[in-house]
Parts: C-alpha cells; structure tokens; sequence
C-alpha cells in the first residue's frame, strides 16, 4: 500500500461544516480544495494573506476566498479522484473527462483538461465573490482574463486586494481527445504592491514541465527530512496525509494558517478562521519539531509581534508589565476581539490570562529542539521575556509560595451580555492555580532561564526567575473516583468531563513525563484515565500525545488513532471534528513521534510508548538537543540506532533494554561515553552522526 496516494471514489457528501471534504494541492500559501455543485466541478482558490481587516470580534472580518474555478459538463456521476502527496497533485477522471490539477510553487494553478471533442466540451469559468462588499473588476487582454478582488476603505484596519490571471496555455487534438491547460497565476497586495503586474508575469512565464518538476521536487524534499514506517497502513497514511497539508498551508513567512488554514471554500469560516491562541493555533505545530519541520514555524511568531504592543497595553489592565493576549488575534495586528458587551473591558479575555502564556509553547519547542542562539535571540527570546515579566508582575507571593488568582482554566462563555450572571460562574472567575496556567508559566520561566543562560543575556533577572520557578504552586491534586488526580484549580472549579484542559501542563507544556517523580506520574496517570478523551473534540490532539508522554498502554494510544479515523475521518483524510480543523492535523504524527521517541526531559528515549511486537522504524525524528535520531525495531529488537547532532550538544539517551551499545562515528571512530543511571552520555559535534547500533 502506497501511503502517499489517496483514492476518492465517490462525490463528497454536503454538509452544514465547513471543513473541505474535497482533495486538495497546495504550495505553502496558496491552496485549491476540489468541491461540486449540481453537476459542476468547483476548484476553491484560497490564499494564506487574503484577509479582510474589519475590526471587531462580530463583524465580518477573516480570511476570504480568493475566487473558483468552474468547470461544467465533466461527468461527475462517475466520481474518481486520486491525490499524490509526494508529487503536490490531484488527478481526476469524470466520465470521459480528465483533470489534472497541481499548485506550482511560485504561485501558479496548472489545470490540465482533457475530453472527447464532441461539441460537449468541459466549460472552464474563473468566478469571483462579491460578498462582504468586497471591490471586484475584470479585464481581457490578448488571451488572458484577469480578476482583481479588494477589500479597502475606511471600514477596514488595511487595505488587502488579490489578483488572478487566467492564461490558456496550449491546446492540442489528439485520437478525438482535446487537451487543454491552463494556468492561473495568482498574488496579493502583500506579495508586492504590483501585485497585479505579478500575477500577469506569472501566467505569462509559466512552464508547465518546469514548474512540475519543481514541484515534485519540493514535495519530495519535505518528506525526506523525516520518515516513519508502520505496520498499521493506515495510521502511517493519516501520518503522512496529515504533514501532507500542514506543509500545504504553513509556507507564507507573514500569515501563518489560522482554523482553517488555507482551504478557504467561502467568506464566512468559522470564527474567521482567527488566531485562537489557548490551544488551536498552536497545535498544527505541534508535530513539526519531532518531524523535523522546524522551518515551518517560522511564520508561528509574526501575529504576536504584530499584536505585542496591544498585548502590552491589555497588560496594563491587570497593573503589569509585559504582554497579555485575548482569545483570539489576527493577523498584522487587526483586531478581531473587540467585543462591546463583554465584562473584562470589552475585550475576549473570557476569564483567562494564559493566552500568551499558551502561545509561548511553540516558541519553547522551538528552542529546545533547534538550540538556534541567532534564530532565538532576535525571533523567540524577546517574546517569552515578555510573557515572563507579565507573570513576574501579577503572580503573588504568600506564605513563600506563588499563586494565580482570577484566572479562568476554561473560557467563560457567557462572559457577556446582559444576561450574564456573575455567581453562576463565580468558580471559574475566582479560580486558584488553575492546572493549565501552573503549566506555562512553570514552562515558561524553565525555558527563560535557560535560554539567558545559553544566549548569555540578562544574568541579573536569573535570580527572580529562579525564584518564581522554585517556588510556584504546586499542582493542585484531589481524591476522584478513590485515586488521587490533578485538580482543575486549587480553589474554584475541580473538574469537567470534557476537553483536556486538566492534563496539558503534562503536554504541550512538557512539565510531567517518564523522568518525573514517581507520585506525580501516578496522579498524572490517575488523572488520564478518569475520562476516555481520545474522540473529545476539543482534546484528542493533545490527549493521545499525553498519553504517549505518560507511557500508558500503547494498544490504548493506538485503539485511539483508529478511533479516530473510524469516527471522524473523512475521504480526503481530514477529520470532521469541531474546534476547529487543522489542527487535527497534529493529532496522528504527533501521537506516533511520541510513541516512538521523546527526549523532552533531555533525554532520548526510543519507542518509549510502543508495543514490542509490533515493527516500525523511523528516520531523522528530531529530538530536544537538536538531534535527529534513526531506529529500526523489528521482532521486537531494536535493530539500527543513529543519531545525528546538529549543534553539537551533549547527548544523553536511554538505554535500549539489554541491547550492546557501542558509540561510533560514522568512520568507524570510537566515541567515549560514560553510563549515568539507566542513560548513556556523550559529547558531540557538528553536523556529525554517531551509531550505536
């Protein structure tokens, strides 16, 4: 089974949701979902800067589509559509009509078209909304057709406009079969600000085999950077499906992917497709370190730094320094939480101050992961500074600890309005050491220090750093079900049945694993198995990773997977599932890395949450220390162990069960190393790779 190769065989089904359940290509900023409507093929255009900048939380603001094409009279009763991940393609057969579709690189919509020349040709249209009041115009020249889409005004922050150009290529005759091709070019307003020169150059240069080539090449490099093999074909096909469209939605350097990433089929997503910053912008990325992806999150850090001097302003509600985030962001600074009705100042804070504590995970994974000193010190540290002299400021000290007062682990609703009645949710507003907040900011101020430490800056806040860090709450715990668990928060509200608010101090925040002391591991797992969440819509994609973390039983984990796949997986292998959408993305490779290697705690450990007896080998899964690490098991050994350094950091790696170990470079060099506990350490150098099976 080819695990690169996906078949739709059968028209997707209509519903009221907007995930795309159509297949889809895209380069990294512009995407094409494939939708019907009657018997008409629909080609949705989406790109990752096409916004429209209305402020407020109500209005109607968001990403927008750029336009689609339509094709009619294709035969869609015959329904047979194949996606090729490794070479960026969709190919299609309706009835006596074929289609080929790819998103080039640079830009550029191949749309290959090829029927009996009968008189019932396939029609082929470039259609343009006109919702939201947007300013559309349309133009033909020698050939060419090009469409110019704007939102402008004084109703919007910023001006934001998209052009396509629309050139038909070639067109040849050949056994009664006409072949088509044409080419779309597209670019906005922030590519340049000849965004409409650009997307007519495009066309105009446009080389279908070069630009094939290219993008096959482009694919195949993104899958080479890591690998995973399974026995279970299936799980591997979500894992690489699932990179598949990360990689088709995360290329833009200035407009990371929101909800929705990329895969924009109409100008009302949900929640416009925002920055949701406590849980689900975050967690599309997840996976993208242990998968050696680190590239991919280079975009993660612009929409905080775009909102970080308004984020220093809302800090100064709570009397503090630092940054202090609302739910939501959007990008280039546009406010999309300006709500008039509700309570905390008429922003969406809904009760909770650990959104820019939450939006720090992915600049701590990047940190651990890359080591990057240059990287970090210009992109990651200024902001985590920030977030720590937030929490410097508004944790209090009794009784020689740190607490967090008034701090929501939940969103408050209806945290609005007039028939908002405060003592209903008195618990939640007047919460103690909420479980989540504990975790980032425990993570954050672990990294803070760290980081001063490596990068050799402000050594005179080490002390007050390590002093919150020693001295923070514990987490709080209580007795359910006759077993001690972690506690929603220390005074307010103990627990809810769903999402997985109360184990994701365990991950993304990495403050419990296989290193941790005993007790707590046991309450962390008491905590996980009081609520089956694997199909919790809200915290299957950081559950089943948990789980991982916790080196529960791994069938569990895997049941879990499936589940998944069975319950929500949809023909195009995305997950119908509500909260949101890319981010279930993270769901299956992040689960399976973990599963397979971790080394959050500074130590590797490989196939950690894995059944013994089932084979699998994974290749260049990058560990904490910048290191990507190989492995074989098969029969339930341990057959080949790499591991390549980056920055030649020392490495520490669990012992494989009774298995030899020696340290070797690749040359056959002999590497000391010395044996602490149940781990081998050893010095490393630079872009070396050293076996020790």
């Amino acid at each position: 089974m080819d695990t690169f190769v996906n078949k739709i065989n059968k028209r997707p089904e209509k519903t009221d949701s907007k995930i795309p359940r159509g297949a889809i290509c895209g380069n990294g900023d512009l995407a094409v979902v494939l939708d019907d409507e009657n018997d008409d093929l629909i080609i949705h255009i989406g790109k990752s800067d096409f916004w429209k900048f209305t402020p407020g939380a109500r209005e109607d603001g968001g990403i927008k589509a750029v336009g689609q094409v339509r094709i009619s009279n294709c035969g869609l009763d015959t329904y047979n559509v194949t996606q090729y991940f490794k070479k960026g393609l969709v190919s299609c057969r309706f009835g006596n009509a074929d289609i080929e579709i790819f998103t080039a690189v640079d830009n550029l919509i191949y749309i290959t078209l090829s029927a009996p020349d009968n008189g019932k040709y396939p029609s082929f249209d470039v259609e343009i909304p006109t919702d939201c009041n947007s300013n559309n115009f349309e133009y033909s020249d020698k050939g060419m057709k090009w469409y110019l889409r704007k939102f402008d005004g004084s109703s919007v922050e910023r001006e934001s406009a998209v052009a396509v150009c629309c050139r038909r290529m070639t067109a040849e005759i050949s056994d009664g079969i006409k072949k088509v091709v044409f080419c779309l070019g597209v670019a906005a307003n922030f590519d340049t600000k000849d965004y409409i020169s650009k997307s007519i150059q495009l066309s105009v240069d446009s080389d279908i085999e070069r630009d094939r080539i290219a993008t096959e090449k482009f694919w195949r490099n993104y899958f080479n950077a890591s690998s995973v093999v399974l026995e279970d074909k299936e799980i591997e096909k979500y894992y690489n499906s699932s990179l598949y469209y990360l990689g088709c939605c995360m290329g833009n350097p200035h407009f990371p992917p929101g909800l929705f990433g990329n895969f924009i089929t109409c100008d009302d997503m949900p929640w416009k497709s925002d920055y949701h910053l406590n849980y689900n912008y975050e967690a599309p990325f997840y996976c993208l370190f242990s998968s050696n992806h680190p590239e991919y999150t280079a975009s993660y850090m612009q929409p905080l730094y775009d909102s970080l001097d308004k984020g220093k302003y809302f800090a100064g509600f709570e009397n503090c320094k630092g940054v202090y985030f609302p739910v939501s962001l959007g990008p280039k600074g546009v406010d999309y939480y300006t709500q008039k009705d509700v309570k905390e100042h008429g922003i969406l804070f809904l009760g909770q101050k650990s959104n820019a504590a939450y939006a720090a995970v992915i600049p701590v994974m990047h940190w651990y992961a890359t080591y990057d000193n240059d990287f970090a010190i210009k992109n990651l540290y200024p902001y985590i500074k920030e977030v720590a002299a937030f929490w410097e400021d508004y944790l209090v000290k009794e009784k020689g600890r740190y607490i967090i007062k008034n701090d929501a682990v939940h969103e408050i609703p209806y945290y609005r309005g007039d028939k908002f009645r405060y003592i209903t949710h008195k618990n939640q507003i007047e919460a103690k050491n909420n479980i989540l907040s504990l975790g980032l900011v425990r993570m954050v101020f672990k990294c803070i220090i760290d980081m001063s430490k490596e990068l050799g800056i402000d050594s005179d806040k080490l002390p007050v750093w390590q002093d919150i860090l020693a001295n923070i709450s514990e987490f709080p715990t209580f007795i359910k079900r006759g077993k001690r668990c972690f506690r929603y928060s220390e005074k307010g509200i103990s627990w809810r049945p769903e999402n997985s608010v109360g184990l994701q101090h365990i991950y993304p925040a990495s403050q419990v694993g296989l290193s941790s002391d005993k007790k707590l591991l046991k309450i962390a797992r008491n905590t996980y198995f009081i609520n089956d969440r694997r199909l919790d819509d809200n915290g299957s994609v950081s559950y089943l990773p948990c789980g991982a973390r916790l080196g529960v039983d791994p069938q569990y984990l895997i049941e879990g997977i499936k589940l998944n796949i069975k319950e929500f997986g949809l023909p195009n292998l995305f997950f119908n599932r509500a909260g949101g959408c890319i981010e279930h993305f993270s769901t299956v490779p992040a689960t399976v890395n973990e599963m397979l290697m971790q080394s959050h705690e500074g130590i590797i450990r490989i196939f950690p949450c894995w059944n013994g007896s089932m084979n699998a080998e994974f290749n260049n899964l990058r560990a904490d220390g910048a290191f990507l690490v190989s492995s074989q098991l098969e029969n339930g050994k341990v057959k080949s162990l790499s591991i390549k350094s980056l920055a030649g950091r020392v490495c520490r790696i669990q012992l494989p069960g009774n298995i030899p170990v020696t340290v070797k470079q690749t040359d056959g060099k002999k590497i000391k190393y010395k044996i602490t506990d149940n781990y081998i350490e050893f010095k490393t150098q630079p872009d070396t790779t050293y076996v020790l099976i």
